[in-house]
């Protein structure tokens, strides 16, 4: 699947220290599905719905890096 880069990376910190530059909707659903410390939640299943719907071209990728962020709230996870 190809990446489609947000206009500005999201630089987050996860609880156990890992930080990692989050450059497109790719990199989001990765760690959504493999990282993410709080798998539910109203932000969290937007943001890979949304990642998903950007990736097939059905909204702006920049909407899919506001859920994501908002995502990263929920769970607690620093945004730089």
């Amino acid at each position: 699947m190809r990446d489609i880069p947000w206009s500005k990376p999201v630089r987050i910190k996860l609880p156990y220290g890992m930080q990692r530059n989050v450059e497109g909707p790719v990199a989001a659903l990765d760690l959504l599905d493999r990282e993410w410390p709080a798998r539910q939640g109203r932000h969290y299943e937007a943001a890979r719905s949304v990642c998903r719907a950007a990736l097939e071209r059905m909204t702006s990728a920049e909407a899919a890096r506001e859920i994501f962020i908002s995502a990263s709230i929920e769970a607690a996870v620093a945004v730089h």
